[in-house]
């Protein structure tokens, strides 16, 4: 197609077909993670992020400018996984650099794509180039001196795509991890993508997928609910949840003059877990008010609604939430919040550990910013802790953290469900406030070394040796130590590989499904004989992804 303008219509069909790819080659990037285990995968993460920032947009016929901010806002809420934040804040700078544009031409998407890049790299404290920064940076760098001003959007694409490919081609010279494995960056791959799935819009490719699967990714599923938590008998605690966008009307005022921060200081003194903003002539608001006919006849002074929801929050429910009680904490100083998957650990955590909330989800569905977000106000404290306990989870926290204003949050930078365990050890329920806290918790982490096995779902190499597909893996932070094809004598061979055991007190070993309670008291029995001076401790997790978590002090 001979495009050398895209308006708000074209450009949500764009993003549609990126999307569209991205569905159609999901497994193949889930399936160049490195790690033997489905991790959160890359792929997975993308998808979940870039829906919701699809499911965020109100009006596909809105402005450019319109489009891209509630497509970012849509991600940055929904990002899950490191590659889910990286690439939200890739399309959050995308569309800071487009602002105020009713359409855009190729030289405006060449320069969303630079202040992408550069936003994408400033959310690493720690940049490691051979990833998804390094396929977006190059991929637009090295394009720009080849761009010409009549270029088309499908010549300017093309020419991005294919230095993608040459980009992403290179990441295993710049990442050693996955040339030995011979891969490329999963990331970089989901990038390219979704650029490959622009293109075919352009190009007129046809992308193969289902349908119904894309129109019902794109859907907004049903909240389950619970009718009878709120019955003839009860009396109205918790307001109601009000969420609606509103359309200003010339008709009503002069735009121009709407002053939307009176219109939020009105709101605040209305209702509570405010969240308003105003994109062009639209204002989006999410209230919780006992009284939603006043905030109803409020808004329409301005203008008529375009989308609106109220329910009812005590029938509200929250499936991430492991705890019976639905309703907003009292408020509190401090409060502590770990992410765990398994009942056994969920229960440990919160019952022994004296976690105040503890999340359902973690290494095979990373938990959302939204969710951990909605898990930020039901704990309702001045200060509030927070444990992701998986690495791919850290950045995704940061950026939850960041956009809750109501408390503050401190994020400990727990990579797994065992250094979370040791963080919450150390937690005496004494503290005087939320940095004692986290200072305590951040510190208990570091006492631990975490080791994991678990049954290989592919080949993998270690150490320029091959684990076969279903041998038992032992690792540690994330690094492949051994396998072997009994999951006992991997046990055994990961403890003798970690040093000098007899430096280390104590062991304690949380189980997950797989494994029998028969099978892990024989297991310990075997290790008492191996290593009789370590103190063994057995914990049933029920986790369903690694076999044994295992902590050495």
């Amino acid at each position: 197609m001979d495009i050398n303008k895209l308006n708000g219509s074209t450009f949500s069909e764009v993003l549609n077909s990126g999307y569209k790819n991205l569905l159609a080659h999901l497994k193949v990037i889930n399936d160049l993670n490195v790690f033997p285990v489905p991790d959160g995968d890359t792929g997975t993460n993308m998808k979940l992020t870039y829906s919701n920032g699809l499911k965020t947009i109100t009006d596909d016929d809105a402005s450019v400018s319109q489009i891209t901010d509630e497509f970012a806002r849509g991600m940055l809420f929904g990002a899950r996984g490191n590659s889910g934040v990286l690439t939200s804040q890739y399309f959050r700078g995308f569309a800071d650099a487009l602002k105020g544009r009713k359409d855009i031409t190729v030289d405006d998407f060449a320069k969303a794509m630079v202040s992408a890049y550069k936003n994408a790299y400033s959310a690493c404290a720690d940049v490691a180039e051979g990833t998804i920064l390094t396929v977006a940076r190059e991929a637009i760098e090295n394009v720009l001196p080849k761009l010409n001003k009549d270029d088309t959007f499908e010549v300017f694409l093309t020419k991005v795509v294919q230095t993608m490919r040459i980009s992403l081609d290179n990441t295993p010279n710049l990442l050693p991890i996955l040339k030995e494995n011979g891969v490329v960056d999963s990331g970089g791959k989901g990038l390219l993508t979704i650029f490959e799935g622009f293109l075919a819009y352009f190009t007129g490719t046809d992308i193969t997928i289902d349908d119904e699967e894309f129109t019902n990714d794109k859907g907004k599923s049903a909240p389950s609910i619970d009718f009878s938590a709120f019955n003839e008998n009860s009396t109205l605690e918790y307001g109601y949840c009000t969420e609606f966008l509103l359309q200003l009307l010339v008709s009503k005022i002069n735009i121009a003059d709407f002053d939307i921060n009176e219109f939020i200081k009105w709101m605040q003194g209305h209702g509570n877990s405010l969240v308003c903003f105003q994109t062009g002539s639209i204002v989006k608001v999410h209230i919780h008010t006992k009284k939603p006919y006043e905030v109803i006849e409020y808004a329409q002074r301005f203008g008529e609604f375009v989308t609106f929801k109220m329910e009812n929050m005590a029938l509200q429910h929250n499936e991430i939430i492991k705890n019976e009680e639905k309703k907003m904490q009292e408020r509190k100083k401090f409060a502590v919040i770990a992410i765990a998957q398994g009942d056994g650990i969920i229960d440990l955590f919160s019952n022994q550990l004296r976690a105040d909330l503890v999340l359902n989800g973690g290494t095979t569905m990373n938990t959302s910013v939204a969710e951990m977000i909605d898990a930020f106000k039901y704990v309702n404290a001045d200060e509030i802790i927070l444990l992701p306990n998986e690495t791919n989870m850290i950045k995704a926290a940061e950026q939850a953290a960041k956009l809750f204003k109501e408390s503050k949050v401190y994020v400990v930078p727990t990579h797994n469900i065992q250094e979370g365990y040791a963080a919450l050890n150390m937690h005496s329920g004494e503290e005087e406030n939320g940095k004692e806290v986290y200072d305590t918790l951040k510190e208990g982490a570091s006492y631990i070394t975490p080791l994991t096995v678990f049954k290989s779902g592919k080949d993998a190499k270690i150490g320029g040796k091959v684990a076969p597909k279903g041998s038992y893996v032992g690792s540690s932070h994330h690094k492949l130590l051994i396998s072997n094809p009994s999951r006992d004598e991997a046990v055994i061979d990961l403890l003798n590989k970690v040093g000098d055991i007899s430096s280390h007190e104590v062991l304690f070993i949380i189980y997950g499904q797989m494994v029998k309670d028969e099978e892990a008291n024989a297991l310990v029995n075997k290790l008492n004989e191996k290593f009789p001076s370590l103190e063994i401790g057995l914990v049933k997790g029920q986790q369903d992804v690694y076999d044994l978590l295992m902590g050495l002090y």
